[in-house]
Order: structure tokens, then sequence, then C-alpha cells
């Protein structure tokens, strides 16, 4: 397997929108499924058109914040008569890959996982196995959060991250065979070079360290200045050639991928 095509946007989101989703959808879209958007735009600008038949794949941990708080204030204002529909549409976990679907008019195989700190490594070996069972010919795989000031505090406080709550989000096309792109193997590979999403939990903390040893270790909150479930995916080393050890940790559990050497063409 292989990711043929990456895009990360940490952080906000570019002001102008892509010009594949129509203004009557920008007008009901929430901050995430913007986010979203913006980050496959990466995926999609200047490359051929994805196959109808593409799978899609998203990971997120808390789902769309703002749209939940929009439509849990809709039934507190106006009772559960006068709910929004609209609201309601976008605060369930699964609308990124509804909305992705239909605007790239994507008919493979769709899914979300909400896996917390190994979501993005989740999403990879979901790739993997509807690549391996030929369900798709390609795999468009996001990962991605995005708080508002009121679950930032939250999580902020709950959490005792040692690096400010932050949010973003990346982009993946992943294929099957020789290509451009890198190579993407799951589990444990040779690699001088090890990158880990980080970890809350002092017992995780030590899981990472103790499987880096020998590894020149990176952490991706390090990286990007913040932490959120998925930011792992969001630092990947695209334009390294050298080949990474990629891991994520949760409750003690463990999840490795590999990313290959090379340029991506």
């Amino acid at each position: 397997m292989r990711i043929s095509r990456y895009a990360a946007l940490p952080g906000d989101p570019p002001a102008a929108w892509p010009d594949w989703v129509p203004a009557g959808t920008r007008r009901r879209l929430d901050a995430l499924n913007r986010l979203a958007c913006c980050a496959v735009d990466g995926v999609l600008r200047g490359q051929p058109a994805l196959s109808g038949e593409t799978a899609v794949v998203v990971a997120n941990s808390y789902g769309s914040v703002d749209a939940t708080l929009r439509f849990i204030g809709s039934i507190s204002g106006f009772g559960d008569h006068a709910a929004s529909p609209t609201a309601f549409t976008t605060s369930v976990h699964n609308s990124s890959a509804g909305v992705l679907g239909e605007l790239l008019q994507l008919h493979g195989p769709s899914t979300t996982i909400s896996q917390g700190g190994t979501g993005g490594l989740s999403v990879l070996r979901w790739a993997q196995m509807m690549l391996a069972a030929g369900r798709a010919p390609a795999v468009l795989a996001v990962v991605g959060d995005r708080h508002v000031a009121w679950s930032r505090e939250i999580v902020t406080r709950l959490s005792d991250s040692p690096w400010p709550i932050g949010d973003g989000a990346a982009a993946l096309l992943l294929e099957d065979g020789p290509g451009p792109g890198r190579e993407l193997r799951l589990g444990r590979h040779p690699a001088r070079r090890c990158l880990d999403g980080g970890a809350l939990l002092m017992d995780d903390e030590r899981i990472l360290a103790a499987r880096s040893q020998g590894q020149e270790r990176v952490r991706a909150p390090d990286l990007l200045g913040a932490w959120w479930p998925n930011c792992l995916l969001s630092a990947l080393p695209w334009e390294q050639a050298e080949a990474v050890q990629l891991r994520e940790v949760e409750d003690s559990h463990l999840m490795e991928a590999w990313l290959g050497p090379g340029t991506p063409l």
C-alpha cells in the first residue's frame, strides 16, 4: 500500500472555500466540515479526479462541536419540535464522510472511526483492508478535529495536556501497487527515526519511550505546537526522503505503521 497524495492543515482553514463546494452547501457546513474539505482540496489540486469507486474513511474524536452546540441550543430554546435539522445533520460524527462522498460523487465504501489517540493509524488499517479485499481502487482518508473556545477550554482542563490543545486535519489518498508516493506498511519495520502522536497518560508515555529505544524519537505535538487526538498524521515528514516509524497509543493500546523512504512525485 502507498500514500499517493497527502495534504495537512494544522490550525485554521484557508479563507477561501474550495471551488468544488457549492455556495449553497457552504452556508450549511460547519467548521469541522470546512476544515475537512480544505484538507481534501490540497490532495485534489492539480491532480486527476478521483475514481467514483473511491472509498472514504474519516477519523475524528469530538465530532462537530459547534454544530452540536447549535443543535442543543435549538432544542433548549424552541423545544424538540423546533430542533434545527441543519445543525443536526452536521452534528453527527459521520457527517464529514457523507459530505465528502456527496460533493466528490464517490460511491465506494464509507465509514467513520472515533478511536481517540489511535484514530490516525486506525484509518490506515481500514484502508489497507479495503484495498486488500478489492472493495475500492483507492481510499480517501481524512483525520481531524475542530474546537470551539468552550470545548478547547474543557479539554485543556480535563486532559492535563503538556501541550496546548489544538486542532487540524490531514487528507491522504491510499492506493495499492506501484506508482508515485511513498510506501506504507502496518506494524514495525526498520527505521532510524520514529514519529509518534505524543501521550497524555504517563503509562502511555512510557510505552512510546520504551518502543523507540534505539531510534531518534520525534513527537508530533512538539512539531505542531499543539496536541489533538489525531495530530500524528498532520505532522507526517512527507517531504523527507528517509523512512520513519509511526506510532500512536491510547490507554496502553499501541498501533504502529511505517512510512517508506522516497520523495513524493
